[in-house]
């Protein structure tokens, strides 16, 4: 019995690190596409993956909170504009006229998937 908890206990830990890993890997995809698309400089470049690192956690702490899908989208609508405007402090005007483009086509494209 204990044999069969100390496996089951090993398999679930697997699969957790493996989702960490893979969450890890798309925030890093994410900052590489900003930092090709919008020619970050070193200096953006660190301040935008804090920003994108703590809205990240962020969205993911509202997923797996308690509450109704409105209050959470509420929320994530807030945690969604908080990143934008620190965003907006990072970016000269021509990068965030990009990234603004950049984040709309991301919504565009999520809204298609839920259809």
């Amino acid at each position: 019995m204990q044999r069969i908890l100390f496996v089951m206990i090993l398999l679930l830990s697997a699969a957790c690190a493996n989702v960490a890993a893979t969450e890890r890997a798309d925030s890093g995809k994410m900052l590489a596409k900003l930092t090709e698309e919008l020619s970050l400089t070193d200096e953006q470049q660190t301040e935008t993956e804090v920003v994108m690192g703590l809205f990240h956690d962020e969205m993911k702490l509202l997923h797996e909170s308690e509450g109704s899908r409105r209050d959470k989208g509420k929320k994530m609508k807030v945690a969604a504009e908080t990143r934008d405007s620190q965003m907006q402090q990072i970016l000269d005007e021509s990068q965030f006229e990009q990234y603004q483009n950049m984040v709309a086509e991301m919504r565009e494209k999520m809204k298609q998937r839920r259809k």
